[in-house]
């Protein structure tokens, strides 16, 4: 099973290189042809049309992954009632076009809104069909479903950007996506649909409890947008959606696909305790090992990274970088609890951190928002997940009947050894002058990566080697790093 895991991992790991890849090239191109109004405007759209998505997203697919007795009906009923609620997502969403443009004072506002309303109409008749992959951990197809989405939707998007230079390059790079993906879940499994109800008590048994998970989410990931651009414009708002979107790189890009490919593992070990929580630990000390590091050094670089990729246009987006860097940190060491309860059927559980957060951020807004602007925000996201972090990890160690210390065993040397390479690469970046050009600056920020990464690596290696070179991450990866040198060796000598 853990090879199993470990190759799904792989797998949305590579998904994930090729999407950040993708998002890196789109960033750039994007924000050399746009202006940050452009980012900002439609934003705002966003802003309301995820609480939309997000609090009717039911997550029938979870329900058909944990469940081991499925028949046509379970399949039948879950693409029935994804169709209605998208539905009725894309209804609402252009209901409430009017009143979205009015609020911001921004009548551009309504026109995007009935264009992306019209994209989650045709998103909505996707098949039920592609679930399969992560059913049966075929995690290869499910790398090629998800990357063509992605590929189509990025191309299409800089395409339009180069013609138009402007903000409907993003709106109609999104529909092109989601009609893409509809195209391609029909070709990739082909499974003829049918509207049918038949199963719909026992998949709301089970989903009806992410409801509030969703609608909480929701209501957290959109909130400090909405503060933003409410407060301070579309500029703010853009230059803060970005630098969010940067800063929960490590959580987004590099540790949601292992949650995507843990899950399936989780619930087939959910009838065994001790497996379970022996994969947990595993699993945790392998995004400790890749989430801590990649959200230090981000916080560390982030000025001299947003000149040199971005441009002195982006410079505002730096303090809420280097602020929510580590917000995306906690959310990322968090973030494998919700696998394990929807593997256990307990997702009654999520609600409760999930609260914890909401009510923190709230507050926070309220109080710092006004005052601190764009960066009391992210303050005010930070502390949040702080907050949520000591609740949630007390009720997963009581489910899982975890000690404490054998997480700490796992979390200790990642810390000390992502704080290590923190300082040599603010060390190597600090003289770097406050003007200083894109161009001039690249040499100092390649060598402060350079040098934080080896001080990360060789800090790791040595504090293993002092704790005994127990069995955990850093075995399994340098397991992985010594079979790869042994490919290449044969490769050559062949």
């Amino acid at each position: 099973m853990r090879g199993e895991i470990a190759r799904g991992a792989g797998w949305m790991l590579l998904f994930k290189a090729v999407d950040r890849l993708l998002g890196v090239v789109s960033t750039l191109v994007l924000a050399r042809l746009l202006i940050p109004a452009d980012f900002g405007l439609v934003a705002m759209a966003m802003s309301v049309i995820a609480l939309i998505e997000l609090a009717s997203a039911f997550n029938f697919e979870a329900a058909l992954i944990q469940r081991r007795d499925l028949s046509r009906d379970h399949y039948d009923t879950a693409w029935t009632l994804n169709l209605g609620l998208g539905v009725a997502c894309a209804v609402l969403t252009a209901l409430l076009a009017y009143p979205t443009a009015a609020i911001y004072g921004e009548p551009r506002l309504q026109i995007v809104m009935f264009v992306l309303a019209a994209g989650r109409l045709a998103a909505s008749f996707e098949s039920i069909g592609p679930v399969e992959f992560r059913r049966a951990m075929d995690f290869r197809k499910e790398f090629v479903f998800l990357s063509s989405k992605r590929l189509l939707a990025f191309v299409v998007t800089l395409i339009l950007a180069f013609v138009f230079r402007s903000y409907w390059a993003l709106v109609i790079g999104s529909v092109f996506g989601r009609v893409a993906g509809v195209v391609l879940s029909f070709l990739m499994q082909p499974h003829r649909v049918r509207l049918s109800l038949a199963a719909s008590r026992e998949l709301f048994g089970f989903s009806g409890g992410l409801l509030a998970v969703n609608l909480l989410g929701a209501v957290i990931a959109r909130a400090p947008h909405f503060f933003v651009g409410k407060l301070n414009g579309p500029q703010a708002l853009g230059s803060y959606t970005l630098g969010s979107e940067l800063a929960y790189m490590p959580s987004v890009e590099l540790i949601a696909p292992i949650n995507r490919a843990v899950f399936p593992g989780y619930a087939r070990l959910a009838h065994d305790a001790e497996k379970l929580r022996d994969t947990f630990l595993d699993v945790i000390g392998a995004i400790l090992l890749l989430a801590l590091p990649a959200s230090v050094g981000l916080a560390v670089v982030a000025e001299p990274m947003v000149r040199v990729l971005l441009g002195e246009r982006w410079i505002e987006a730096v303090p809420v970088i280097r602020v929510l860097a580590f917000a995306g940190a906690l959310a990322a060491v968090t973030s494998n609890n919700g696998s394990v309860y929807m593997a256990l059927g307990r997702t009654w559980l999520f609600p409760i951190a999930l609260t914890a957060r909401l009510v923190v951020l709230l507050v926070g807004l309220l109080l710092l928002a006004p005052h601190l602007g764009v960066i009391g925000a992210a303050y005010a996201e930070l502390i949040a997940y702080g907050v949520s972090m000591l609740v949630s990890y007390p009720l997963l160690f009581r489910v899982l009947h975890v000690p404490v210390g054998r997480y700490l065993a796992r979390a200790w040397r990642p810390v000390v050894a992502s704080a290590a390479m923190g300082y040599v690469a603010f060390e190597a970046t600090a003289a770097i002058p406050a003007g200083a050009t894109s161009v001039s600056v690249l040499p100092q920020l390649l060598g402060g990566v350079a040098s934080g990464v080896a001080t990360y690596l060789g800090a790791l290696w040595l504090l293993w080697r002092l704790a005994g070179r127990p069995r955990g991450a850093e075995a399994a990866a340098l397991e992985q790093a010594e079979r790869a040198i042994a490919r290449l060796r044969a490769l050559r000598s062949a």
